[in-house]
């Protein structure tokens, strides 16, 4: 402990005046007032009192470059970013063992491809590697995704096969929804109500494994039509019969970790209490989840005032590398 109090002193050229916290997810500023934050970086806690950041919460913290603003507390943890105990790495899958085909997803991740793998067609998530930023860092953060991701196994998630864990390739091996995105199907054609319902039960499904089944409860705070997938390519398919999965963790956190959130995810998407930094619950998830559901008769998410941004991969997400 005293080795790294003093690691940290040095780091601000003084005794902090405050605990040193370490990011644990990227957050970028939306304005002056706010830190950017790469994964990874430890940041001076000054105050926690909302009063002072002006939102709850938010925090007041100092970079080691000196510079002051404030940021979503839930970005940060005392320790050093860990995986949860007891989760191990998936099956490592060698680069060279995959046959790339078109790029079917971009962000700021990286890029997902459709590809095949020993003789299934699947979805690799390449994470990008950030000239500016330590490559380590990247390779620690999918290793940690990898490890969370694996352990899920449930009907409606897309399941998670390898990842490739050797710089530079640094991806994620999932299964493939031939299907694509369930907001596609929504704004192409008129669904039947008894398909709509039964969607609903299979996302729910997928929610409730999350929440209260999953070896690590996982809210996943960024529900909506396009990080739901067909598994089925829908070409003259009975809708009737197809799965859906749920994909794009990337704005997921650990259940016991979650108590205040930001302003991450889609705004358009989120329960009320989301859009404020307030509290979140699995009643947030239960309202976020019915906030999706009129999209299949008007196209349009949640409030019809808000705005969403359709952003992420576009298609198949599993955790995301922001």
């Amino acid at each position: 402990m005293e080795e790294e109090v003093g690691g940290a002193a040095k780091e601000w050229g003084a005794t902090p005046a405050g605990p040193v916290w370490t990011a644990v997810f990227d957050y970028e500023a939306a304005g002056d007032e706010e830190l950017t934050l790469r994964r990874g970086d430890r940041v001076q806690v000054l105050s926690q009192d909302w009063a002072v950041s002006g939102d709850e919460g938010w925090w007041t913290g100092r970079l080691p470059s000196g510079r002051v603003g404030v940021f979503p507390s839930n970005y940060v943890t005392p320790g050093p970013p860990a995986a949860p105990a007891g989760l191990q790495l998936p099956q490592e899958i060698p680069f060279h063992e995959l046959q790339l085909e078109e790029i079917i997803g971009v962000g700021g991740f990286g890029k997902v491809y459709r590809a095949l793998w020993r003789g299934e067609e699947v979805a690799v998530k390449a994470a990008r590697l950030d000239p500016e930023r330590d490559p380590a860092l990247t390779a620690e953060q999918v290793r940690q995704e990898a490890r969370l991701f694996g352990a899920l196994q449930h009907p409606n998630i897309i399941a998670l096969r390898g990842a490739c864990l050797s710089p530079p390739h640094l991806c994620l091996v999932m299964e493939y929804a031939r299907g694509g995105a369930l907001s596609r199907v929504l704004a192409g054609r008129r669904v039947p109500p008894h398909v709509l319902v039964n969607w609903a039960v299979q996302v729910a499904r997928g929610m409730n494994y999350l929440h209260n089944d999953a070896p690590v409860p996982i809210i996943h705070r960024d529900l909506k039509s396009i990080n739901i997938l067909i598994l089925e390519a829908i070409e003259n398919h009975n809708l009737a019969d197809t799965v859906l999965k749920i994909t794009d963790f990337g704005l997921a956190r650990e259940w016991h970790k979650t108590t205040k959130m930001s302003a991450a995810g889609t705004y358009a998407w989120m329960a009320p209490e989301g859009r404020g930094g307030g509290t979140v619950s699995h009643c947030s998830r239960d309202r976020g989840l019915a906030q999706g559901l009129p999209v299949r008769s008007d196209h349009q998410p949640g409030p019809k005032a808000a705005v969403c941004s359709a952003s992420g991969s576009g298609g198949h997400g599993g955790p995301g590398f922001q």
